[in-house]
């Protein structure tokens, strides 16, 4: 095959710079040039990884600059002088696993070294009430009977307790650690995987007399310190029970921690019988505190059109439905805050997949709204129908 030159030009593409649908226009073209689809081009890796990597067999790694110059210079590779199709093959390697790209902008060539047994952790549900978080867990690379222990201290392996229900196991700890083995023993066992909860700290104040009451709380459960001068919380007064403040406004600085996780928080306690929630339009803002509900198509793409060209915008805690009853697809982000370009990305591939192009839409965001501004956070809340209420907006000095 590498002495036909007619194989040798059927990638001859040129036309650098091109992201998303031209990358799949340019695997579109190889497929047609090539007559195989793109899970085929088998051959075609296997030469690349033959003439544009260094030679010896321990150089599985190198520079995909390197990867590019070699191909432009070598008279063995004149089917690819640009470098449009061979980013083109290099983006198809990699989605097939074929290639792995580190962060050094080393491409690393295969076979790699067997998968050791490790678990994916993915949070189900929080119940605030009980500090429980439900957990599920995918083992990977155990085999078909993987057994699973975990410990809330680094050293589980064998010493660990046994996971009976992968899919609903529940916890009040902050920090817990995973260890999978193989029964089998097809796989070795990964270091034990790490799973750190995301703390939700709440505050809530009550009148007392003729001053109020502070009550504190975080789910999953964990200690609690706080100031009330504006001063480091992580210094601050032990939380023991509910304390007392006056009827003037104040900052409440408040540090959580379970275990090896940790999280700050940062409430303006507003002046007694004052329910103004004070946004400055110029700093940047958090919403938190408050689960959102866009529970109709229109509202969806309203937020998507007004915040789809602001990144710093941020999402998280985001659940996307797409669909209605038994039909309903659900595509959950779990920790990762997203944009609203992300999200409207999703929302047009599922419904182009499922030739749906008018599948009803909703959101719901569980864990809070990263504003660039104090003016887009007002502009959400009007879009979004939704009432601001004291406790529920941070904003930096």
């Amino acid at each position: 095959m590498k002495d036909d030159p007619a194989h040798f030009q059927a990638l001859a593409l040129s036309g650098g710079g091109f992201r998303g649908l031209y990358t799949a226009q340019l695997l579109a073209d190889l497929e047609q040039h090539l007559g195989a689809p793109a899970a085929n081009f088998d051959e075609y890796f296997a030469q690349a990884e033959e003439y544009l990597w260094p030679s010896g067999h321990d150089n599985r790694r190198t520079p995909w600059k390197d990867v590019v110059t070699r191909a432009r210079c070598s008279p063995i590779w004149p089917w690819m002088p640009g470098a449009g199709g061979l980013d083109a093959l290099k983006t198809e390697a990699l989605k097939q696993g074929r290639w792995r790209l580190g962060e050094d902008g080393y491409v690393e060539k295969g076979p790699f070294p067997k998968d050791k047994a490790t678990i994916n952790v993915s949070v189900v549900n929080v119940k605030p009430d009980t500090g429980e978080t439900i957990l599920s867990l995918t083992p990977r690379h155990a085999g078909e009977s993987p057994v699973v222990l975990w410990s809330p201290k680094p050293d589980v392996t064998e010493k660990g307790r046994k996971v009976e229900d992968l899919d609903n196991f529940s916890s009040t700890h902050g920090t817990l650690y995973f260890w999978v083995k193989d029964p089998a023993g097809q796989y070795e066992s990964a270091p034990p995987t790490r799973w750190l909860a995301d703390l939700k700290i709440r505050h809530q104040v009550e009148p007392a007399a003729d001053k109020r009451r502070v009550i504190l709380e975080a789910t999953p459960r964990a200690d609690l310190f706080y100031t009330l001068d504006g001063s480091n919380p992580r210094d601050g007064a032990r939380y023991e029970a509910p304390f007392e403040i006056g009827a003037t406004a104040c900052r409440l600085l408040v540090f959580a921690r379970a275990g090896e996780a940790s999280r700050s928080a940062d409430f303006q306690i507003p002046a007694s019988g004052d329910k103004t929630v004070h946004i400055v339009d110029t700093r940047p803002a958090r919403l938190h505190n408050k689960r959102i509900a866009l529970d109709t198509t229109d509202r969806v793409f309203a937020v998507i059109n007004r915040f789809r060209d602001q990144p710093g915008t941020r999402f998280k805690g985001v659940r996307i439905e797409i669909g209605e009853g038994e039909h309903t697809v659900t595509i959950r982000f779990q920790e990762r805050e997203v944009t609203a370009a992300v999200m409207e990305g999703i929302v047009n591939s599922v419904r182009d997949v499922l030739g749906e192009t008018d599948a009803a839409i909703s959101i719901a965001i569980a864990d809070g709204i990263h504003f660039e501004t104090g003016f887009a956070l007002k502009e959400f809340a009007r879009i979004a129908g939704i009432e601001l209420k004291p406790g529920e907006v941070t904003q930096e000095e």
